[in-house]
């Protein structure tokens, strides 16, 4: 391990989108993996809180620690959950979805995951989340710096990454406002697309809510928002014109939701990775300069030149925080 001057606050990937099937732990585990072959100390975090499959994946029938250790006080650390793997700088954190309680965390385990996430030794985290909206969810999202959506080229999979983009942002406007009653009353009635107060996009809101609180509260909104840029992922693409999804959802995503969407990649379908995952062989075992792993590489070179500066205050408890109250 590198001295922890050296490393500084690990810079958090989180891996969500809004539909189960479409590939993120296995885009988390390759983005995982090449950033370890890139000599960067790297940490897979399973955050699949209803349906852990990280380890299965990875070819761990039996994981020899996993986050219930964590939060029913077995341990006192997250590096005593993390264990190493075969691939040098690579370590992993297996959920553990056969615990009912996990899949419904209350404040406090969350806040606790993400302030021993921040602790870890490492260069890199890759949180791999769960499919859907939950809350939990979408706070791990909210958490990280790099924030990537999942999507294939289906129409119901663009959908929901939508929802998913516009779910994650009424959710910190939720957070935010959650001092001020009257703002929190116009967030929560502009969720329902057909409100009553005829706000249809979030530039509408943002109009609304410097009317109602002025702009000494708007503009600290704004820039906390601002902070919400996904990078759109395209998975198994099979025709040159689905290499185009991720420019839907920067128009939609930029009228609607005020949000800067990145188009950060394709990756083909590749026949390999059914095979490998069909055939219960470890994804980390397959060829790593072909298909989807080649394509996942060259994201992973991007993430690792872009690496944020460390921050004295943990991202993740000041995201965790405003929910304190909920």
């Amino acid at each position: 391990m590198r001295d922890r001057e050296e490393i500084g606050t690990p810079t958090v990937i989180a891996v969500g989108g809004g539909k189960g099937g479409v590939g993120k732990s296995v885009v988390s585990i390759l983005l995982a993996q090449w950033l370890a072959r890139m000599g960067r100390s790297t940490v897979l975090v399973d955050l699949d809180l209803s349906g852990a499959n990280i380890h299965t994946l990875l070819g761990i029938k039996s994981p020899p620690a996993t986050l219930f250790d964590l939060l029913s006080r077995r341990v006192d650390s997250l590096e005593e959950v993390a264990f190493s793997t075969s691939l040098e700088n690579l370590r992993v954190v297996c959920g553990a979805s056969e615990i009912l309680t996990l899949a419904n965390p209350a404040f406090a385990q969350k806040a606790k995951i993400a302030r021993k996430l921040y602790g870890l030794d490492a260069e890199f985290l890759v949180l791999d989340l769960g499919a859907g909206t939950s809350f939990d969810v979408l706070d791990f999202f909210l958490l990280a710096e790099k924030q990537i959506v999942v999507t294939t080229a289906e129409p119901i999979s663009i959908h929901n990454a939508y929802a998913f983009l516009r779910n994650a942002v009424f959710r910190r406007l939720t957070q935010l406002s959650r001092q001020y009653p009257i703002v929190q009353d116009v967030v929560r009635r502009a969720v329902d697309p057909l409100n009553d107060l005829d706000i249809r996009t979030i530039r509408d809101l943002y109009t609304r809510i410097g009317e109602v609180a002025g702009g000494e509260f708007l503009d600290p909104i704004r820039r906390e928002m601002s902070a919400i840029r996904p990078l759109v992922v395209v998975n198994q693409v099979r025709e040159a014109r689905e290499r185009n999804t991720p420019r839907v959802l920067q128009q939609v995503a930029a009228r609607y939701l005020w949000v800067q969407v990145e188009d950060f990649g394709g990756i083909a379908h590749d026949p390999e990775i059914q095979r490998i995952v069909s055939k219960m062989i470890p994804v980390t075992s397959g060829s790593g300069y072909r298909g989807a792993f080649e394509a996942v590489r060259d994201m992973a070179a991007r993430l690792a030149g872009e690496r944020a500066r460390p921050s004295h205050r943990s991202p993740g408890e000041a995201t965790l925080a405003a929910d304190a109250r909920r």
